[in-house]
């Protein structure tokens, strides 16, 4: 067998592994591979998508604009790299840059896609929210019909202060049964947007009845061990802040109540710290308890140690906002 074809059957291997989650396989077709043709642009591609998958973002970046030299008229090593740059870089405006290079060489619908959803994140982060709605209007809902992908769709044109097109892309999420919560919070979102409360509560009453009836999430935690954590958390506040915790209970509990969503609460809330807000930085505020809410928690966690620093994050910075804690405050305690 000559070179070419062993290193077609190596990279075959390869994007097969990777398609089919087996990292540790992918990268040794790589290794194979690059001891044949370091250099092809096939090899370079599959170590890109590798070390993409393996959350190194550096290396993948650093690939990704290899590729852009080797293969200068494909989009798609442009679209990775602006996505790398706006999410593991945090520089929306060098990623703006990198895309326009892509548009020109875009054909197909999927780059068409993942390139207007990169650059309105970007834009949106940068605050350029016209811009943002411009981007976005570019795509129809009538070519579009993945629920997860209208569900993104939505959540940026929400971001970008359009509840009109938002809605449309949640009609389109909720033909699908498995995406019915998410889409009917995400439309409890665009009520609330537009001042509609009456229309924000029953969507979100339904969302919370669908999340009760929901199979317990694969991350789980004991109600001892989420009060454990939440105790932990309470232990980095300021001691001024703390000695007024100090008789405070911690509730724990699975779901906001209905009586709370019909208060106005969201259903899929992290904790809520309920009491009188202090009036002045010399009083001691009425707190009357600490909810968290597990499943909840539970849901937003990929693991446990996902789980136990959003358990740490909901303490502190919903209570060091609560007693008046400014932002130099959050930032001296890591919570900026």
């Amino acid at each position: 067998m000559g070179s070419q074809n062993r290193l077609d059957a190596e990279l075959d291997k390869g994007f097969a592994a990777l398609e089919d989650g087996r990292l540790d396989d992918a990268e040794a077709a790589i290794e194979r591979c690059r001891r044949l043709d370091r250099d092809h642009p096939d090899v370079v591609a599959l170590a890109a998508a590798v070390a993409d998958a393996r959350g190194n973002g550096d290396n993948a970046l650093a690939l990704y604009r290899q590729l852009v030299e080797l293969r200068p008229d494909d989009p798609m090593p442009r679209i990775c790299a602006a996505r790398l740059e706006l999410h593991a870089l945090g520089d929306p405006d060098g990623a703006l840059d990198t895309l326009d290079g892509a548009f020109d060489f875009i054909d197909e619908e999927a780059d068409l896609v993942e390139a207007i959803l990169v650059r309105t994140e970007a834009l949106v982060a940068i605050d350029d929210l016209e811009s943002a709605r411009a981007a976005l209007s570019e795509l129809s809902t009538s070519v579009i019909d993945d629920g997860e992908l209208a569900l993104d769709l939505a959540e940026l044109a929400l971001a970008a202060e359009d509840p009109t097109t938002a809605a449309r892309w949640i009609e389109i999420a909720l033909k699908h049964d498995k995406l019915r919560a998410d889409a009917l919070h995400l439309l409890g979102r665009v009520h609330e947007s537009r001042g509609d409360d009456k229309k924000m509560i029953e969507v979100w009453q339904e969302v919370r009845a669908l999340d009760a009836a929901a199979p317990t999430p694969q991350v789980s935690i004991s109600e001892d061990e989420l009060e454990r954590l939440a105790v932990a958390a309470l232990d980095e506040l300021p001691d001024d802040v703390r000695a007024k915790l100090a008789n405070v209970p911690i509730l724990i509990e699975d779901l906001p109540s209905a009586e709370l969503v019909a208060d106005g609460l969201d259903p899929r809330l992290l904790g809520l710290f309920q009491g009188n807000e202090m009036a002045d930085h010399g009083a001691v505020p009425a707190v009357t308890n600490i909810h968290l809410f597990r499943r909840n928690l539970e849901r937003i966690s990929a693991d446990l140690d996902q789980l136990a620093e959003e358990v740490r994050i909901t303490v502190l910075h919903e209570t060091a906002h609560y007693f008046g804690l400014d932002e130099d405050d959050l930032e001296k305690i890591g919570l900026d």
